[in-house]
């Protein structure tokens, strides 16, 4: 059965308060929290495209980069680097890997390891910090990122079994 106009402004509504969800819990929960920042936006951007497919993943991983880049992460560099991350996130899971949790595990990880790369890389030549103070904050960082999604997988999940594409099959 083909989704609606309804459908799918249901679908986009419940997609964007797991949006606003996930950052409040990543930023205004976990960030003041003595623990490194985890990073579960783009693993969001990475659960739109595994569950919903790559033109989903693609905008709406830039709608995570969006919020993103306005809560202070490297402005518009968030915004296409997520809707890479949903993008590729989707193709992956209909070309190479299942759309299940595996699959989003693995897209995570590797859309989490790109990401440290990228950042501590950029601050490497910039000369910013050395590399020891670089990977004192980015392991943990990675690590976190990577413990914490699970739960923003499910979170996903649900709006697309109750909304999405799960619930239209």
């Amino acid at each position: 059965m083909p989704m609606t106009r309804r459908d799918i402004i249901i679908q986009w509504t419940a997609y964007l308060l797991t949006l606003w969800l996930v950052a409040v819990v990543n930023y205004y929960v976990l960030g003041p929290l003595p623990i490194a920042l985890p990073l579960l936006l783009p693993i969001l951007a990475v659960a739109g495209g595994t569950l919903e497919g790559a033109p989903f993943g693609a905008i709406y991983g830039g709608a995570c980069g969006a919020v993103m880049s306005s809560l202070g992460h490297l402005s518009p560099g968030c915004i296409a680097a997520l809707s890479l991350f949903g993008w590729a996130a989707g193709l992956t899971t209909q070309y190479v890997l299942r759309r299940d949790v595996l699959g989003h595990l693995i897209c995570s990880a590797v859309a989490a390891l790109i990401w440290e790369l990228w950042t501590v890389g950029g601050r490497l030549i910039a000369h910013t910090a050395p590399p020891q103070v670089l990977l004192r904050v980015a392991v943990p960082e990675l690590l976190w990122t990577l413990a914490l999604a699970l739960p923003v997988y499910w979170a996903g999940r649900f709006c697309c079994v109750n909304y999405g594409r799960i619930y239209h099959e």
